[in-house]
């Protein structure tokens, strides 16, 4: 009777240890926006989805999981408090009412267990990070304790865009304790183009992290059941590594909602008396890549470019030639007034008026109208302009055009042209 109390004995551990293993595959957590792009004022809907695979959802988020969620634009930060769940998905919902983009940032809620060196670094391994995990043990990193306690935290970005145009906030550190910060713009990048991103832990760049990435098909955006998307050829995953400075390079095969995401572990740094705390992160960052419509680039590229015009004009009327300047490529050609200057002869002799003449005298322009061919595009407007300035009544119509072409992180006015004329009085 020994030997069989002994096998059961054996079996039940090992399917104690069995379901252990399995307990630890990885689950990501993304939070995925209804749409990238919404109208001022309207709502903003995010799901956060919980899954080993990209975007499904086996289980809602519970509110009281969230420890953060946030709303940050270029100049803002809101506390985003409308949380519920929706099937097998977490809901955030919010409605902005100024255009600009957004990064959207969740925490949830860290959790804190003890364990042993040995089962740390399994978990470390079976949850997407195997390198540095074997690391770790060549450099004998681990605790020679018999326990260490762990702690685990998620944290989830994605971007969107609210009106047309406003200021950018893509390139924002949010300050989460692990994050993935995007150095080119989300809205502008295409099937074909290469995104740019940073990792940061405690807002420190990480080399030699392992980041994978791959996208859902185009169109297909956050979906609660796995069997939505049955049949769907994956993406095959993207595996890269961070540099010196912790960027990498991901190159993005083709159009739809793409995710990068990441584990890093590693020990708090040691206080005397005090045995240090192992941390393991995840991050995960959430965005949508547009295919080339038509060789004039996609809708992200004409709201990019709308923007960076409405920038230009915004700092003129504020009165910020910094940011004004900023915006302008080093060979840019500026003509008005029968003349043409270079960005040197621009900044000393004609920026000081036209910013003083713009705040003075606001004008009324129209939507910019934007035309695209590759990495170049022109944007056209025109305006209306009526009141007094210094001393003279100004009733003049005026038209704008702008040469830009795409930087690594957006796009550069290379070229302007304002002309203006008179208006005849009613009855004139």
């Amino acid at each position: 009777m020994i030997e069989p109390i002994r096998r059961k004995r054996a079996l039940a551990l090992l399917s104690v240890l069995v379901l252990a293993a399995s307990s630890l595959a990885a689950h990501d957590f993304w939070i995925v926006p209804d749409a990238f792009q919404v109208a001022s004022g309207d709502v903003i809907a995010i799901r956060g989805q919980t899954s080993v695979k990209f975007p499904t959802s086996q289980s809602a988020v519970a509110p009281e999981r969230i420890a953060e969620a946030r709303l940050i634009g270029a100049s803002s930060d809101e506390r985003l408090t409308d949380l519920s769940t929706s099937g097998k998905s977490l809901l955030i919902r919010h409605r902005p009412t100024t255009p600009g983009q957004r990064i959207v940032a969740v925490a949830l809620v860290s959790r804190s267990v003890r364990t042993t060196p040995e089962r740390l670094r399994r978990y470390i391994a079976l949850e997407g990070a195997p390198d540095l995990s074997d690391r770790y043990e060549r450099e004998g990193a681990y605790p020679k304790t018999d326990s260490v306690t762990q702690v685990s935290a998620k944290f989830a970005k994605t971007v969107v865009e609210v009106g047309r145009g406003g200021p950018r906030a893509f390139a924002k550190a949010v300050g989460h304790i692990l994050e993935l910060v995007p150095l080119n713009d989300p809205a502008t990048l295409r099937g074909g183009d290469t995104v740019v991103v940073r990792l940061l832990s405690h807002g420190r760049p990480i080399s030699g992290a392992q980041l994978h990435a791959g996208a859902a098909p185009a169109g297909l955006t956050a979906v609660s059941d796995s069997a939505q998307v049955a049949g769907v050829a994956a993406t095959r995953d993207i595996a890269v590594e961070t540099g010196p400075d912790g960027t990498a390079r991901i190159p993005l095969s083709e159009a739809g909602l793409w995710n990068v995401r990441t584990v890093y572990a590693a020990a708090t740094e040691r206080v005397a008396g005090v045995a240090p705390t192992w941390e393991v992160n995840f991050a995960t960052l959430v965005f949508n890549v547009t295919a080339l419509s038509g060789g004039r680039g996609s809708s992200s590229d004409s709201i990019e470019v709308a923007a960076t015009v409405q920038r230009f004009d915004a700092a003129l009327a504020a009165g910020d030639s910094a940011a004004a300047l900023a915006l302008l490529a080093n060979d840019v050609l500026v003509l008005e007034s029968g003349g043409i200057q270079n960005r040197d002869e621009y900044r000393s002799q004609h920026l000081a008026a036209d910013i003083a003449s713009t705040r003075a005298v606001p004008s009324r322009r129209s939507p910019v109208t934007v035309r695209i061919r590759g990495d170049v595009a022109w944007a056209s407007s025109t305006s209306t302009t009526e009141g007094e300035y210094r001393g003279r009544q100004i009733n003049s119509a005026g038209a704008a055009l702008m040469v830009l072409s795409r930087e690594g992180e957006g796009w550069k006015i290379r070229a302007i042209h304002w002309s203006s004329r008179s208006r005849r009085a009613p009855g004139g």
